[in-house]
């Protein structure tokens, strides 16, 4: 339950720092990138390790965010977790050189499932993705179909953007001038707008972060203040490639993702809202058909049986998130890492 949620002050009162984790350790990439990994966990011996990725432009706090956790709310039920900032992001460098979806893959993801491994000393990771975490869980499946993932889950996420509707195909219309840019200072710009979030003024920001009515507009205020950063073009150009004829692919152009995906045989469960103005649901359903292992779909919203419709991340952070989404997750986890049943265990049915 959120507790003790500020309401309006002036920002600077506001401004919730988030909850500190158990333990914080760095690894280094191949290219000599510093990332930053968060662990949360309450368990002294063994415990199913499970990676939480953040998305675009995002930290980890979205999996650890103040008043709402789901990192915590995991680890009390016996999983530890694992929150890295990838290159740009969080408390992890920035380089000097610009990046692509390729240097995730390639540089920052396998040193950071070593690390996990190792400090876990599990076989095997379970990796729930947010966004664009999702997406390189997908990419790194089909990378690496012998990497040890024992599950995967995705939150708002979709391979085949050529489905349904998204906000990014806007940016599209206006890349000749954004290409000028070396990046665009999302996190610079929605901070000064985070005093008014919440409020008609935002409407439409808001909404492309999580349905308003699923979410407090203090909270709203608190995303919008901690977890974004600015995007290189470098990124978002070869992000450009999901709405190219066959779809994302990497920089040399010897693995398009789309034309790989039956690659992808990891238990997959992928997590959807009615409206999210980001990932549509018929994309996250095609998703499911794309991909070579088991696939299992939730889309959350009022006419699959939830109080109210939900947008991007409010399907993490949401009002009714540890209600409607967190033990669904939890579900899935258990089912595949084969952990014993937690005293700590919500009674609420998974989906």
């Amino acid at each position: 339950m959120l507790e003790r949620l500020p309401t309006w002050r002036p920002w600077r009162r506001w401004l919730a720092p988030p909850p500190a984790a158990s333990e914080r350790f760095e690894v280094l990439t191949r290219d000599h990138v510093r990332l930053v990994i968060h662990r949360v966990t309450e368990t002294a011996g063994p415990a199913p390790a499970v990676l939480l990725l953040h998305g675009l432009a995002s930290n980890h706090t979205v999996f650890h965010f103040p008043y709402r956790s789901l990192a915590t709310w995991l680890a009390a039920r016996g999983f530890d977790c694992y929150l890295p900032d990838l290159r740009g992001h969080g408390a992890s460098d920035w380089p000097a050189e610009p990046w692509a979806i390729d240097e995730y893959l390639f540089n920052d993801l396998p040193v950071v499932v070593d690390a996990i491994l190792a400090r876990s000393g599990q076989p095997a990771l379970h990796w729930v993705g947010h966004s664009l975490g999702g997406l390189l869980l997908l990419c790194y499946g089909i990378l690496f179909p012998d990497a040890p993932l024992g599950s995967g889950t995705t939150i708002g996420t979709a391979l085949d953007y050529r489905v349904g509707s998204t906000s990014f195909r806007h940016l599209l219309k206006i890349r000749v001038l954004l290409e000028r840019l070396d990046g665009i200072p999302y996190g610079t710009l929605i901070h000064l707008l985070a005093p008014v979030c919440g409020t008609p003024l935002s409407r439409g920001v808001d909404a492309l972060t999580a349905w308003p009515p699923n979410i407090e507009p203090e909270m709203l205020r608190l995303i919008q203040a901690h977890c974004f950063h600015t995007v290189p073009m470098s990124l978002l150009a070869s992000l450009a490639t999901l709405f190219g004829r066959r779809g994302l692919r990497t920089r040399d152009r010897t693995v398009y993702f789309l034309e790989k995906a039956s690659r992808f045989c990891v238990p997959l469960r992928l997590l959807g809202g009615s409206r999210d103005l980001q990932i549509s649901a018929n994309a996250v359903r095609q998703t499911a058909n794309l991909v070579g292992g088991p696939a299992e779909v939730c889309i959350y919203g009022r006419e699959h049986g939830e109080l109210e419709e939900y947008g991007h991340w409010d399907l993490v952070v949401g009002r009714r998130a540890e209600h409607e989404i967190w033990p669904g997750i939890e579900g899935w986890l258990r089912r595949h890492a084969g952990a014993p049943l937690s005293a700590a265990r919500s009674t609420a049915p998974a989906r």
